[in-house]
């Protein structure tokens, strides 16, 4: 019989986050936890199936995995947006198959003539509420090292790898269980960590933009959503967002507070187990904290 359960794991920080979804009658939290890592995800060039890490980073999720009880035989991981490549481009709406593919390459060697396009792994995804003539094409690019890393090491735990994915957009599924309400109206997801904050803009559930900006002063993020805010004004005309929702690390009472002040916009911390039935066994620490693994939590609930 088919295992229901699943785990996710992402990265923040010098940090591994995993949770466990036992998908039957009703989602249920089953694991929720993190722990240190010696390896540092955000420089994805190092990585290949034979780093010389490899083993202990095997050992380090054995750990995390024991500790917690995990009967997961699927495994996902959210990779940090730090060094995958994502871009979102117009091209025009005529292009497809081979002819798509093949300018989505020359893009990416636009961006990255130094790096052979062979070395990447290149997906690219149509957004919706695009122009007549022009579409907007969602471009992520990871390098085949990080991954058959990754695949590697699921070998090694004798589990069955599920999905590789961005931290920010797994958050993105995690937001759409836990606030169906959000389906009906848009949303600016933001994504802090250290040295970066992602930004999405979600209409009715479905993602139609994203953007990257640089996080290295205290006051970085009340500047980088004004200017969000003002980008989506003036590409799209949204006067303002039904909500902003924050993920990530070192969320706190007064930043909602701070970001709701200075945009007059309804901002809370994600609430990434909001509407999910929780086991007893979680630290409720970490439940508390739970925009933290939002990443983790959103990859646990793709069961598809």
């Amino acid at each position: 019989m088919k295992s229901s359960h699943y785990v996710g794991i992402s990265f923040y920080q010098g940090q591994i986050q995993i949770a466990e979804i036992d998908h039957g009658k009703k989602p249920t939290l089953t694991a929720l936890s993190e722990r240190s890592t010696s390896l540092d995800f955000t420089h994805a060039a190092a990585f290949s199936p034979d780093h010389p890490q490899l083993h202990t980073f095997v050992y380090e999720l054995e750990e995390l995995f024991k500790q917690n009880r995990v009967h997961a035989k699927t495994v996902s991981f959210a990779l940090p947006t730090d060094p995958v490549f994502i871009n979102v481009i117009p091209v025009d709406a005529a292009l497809q198959g081979k002819e798509l593919t093949s300018y989505v390459q020359w893009e990416f060697g636009q961006y990255h003539p130094d790096v052979p396009a062979k070395d990447f792994i290149i997906t690219a995804q149509s957004l919706p509420h695009g122009k007549k003539n022009v579409k907007q094409v969602f471009i992520v690019a990871v390098r085949k090292g990080m991954v058959g890393f990754l695949k590697r090491a699921t070998t090694e735990l004798r589990l069955q790898l599920h999905l590789i994915d961005i931290d920010q957009f797994s958050s993105e599924k995690a937001l759409r269980v836990n606030y169906p309400e959000l389906m009906k109206e848009n949303t600016v997801l933001f994504g802090l960590r250290h040295g970066r904050i992602d930004a999405s803009l979600l209409l009715q559930g479905e993602m139609v933009d994203y953007r990257a900006f640089p996080s290295d002063t205290p006051e970085a993020l009340k500047k980088t959503v004004q200017s969000y805010l003002a980008y989506l004004k003036q590409k799209d005309g949204l006067e303002s967002p039904g909500k902003i929702i924050l993920h990530g690390i070192e969320i706190t009472p007064q930043t909602v507070s701070s970001v709701q002040r200075e945009t007059a916009i309804e901002t809370e911390a994600l609430d990434a187990v909001r509407h999910l039935t929780l086991s007893k066994k979680l630290y409720e620490p970490y439940v508390k904290e739970s925009s933290r693994f939002a990443a983790a939590i959103g990859l646990a609930l793709r069961a598809q």
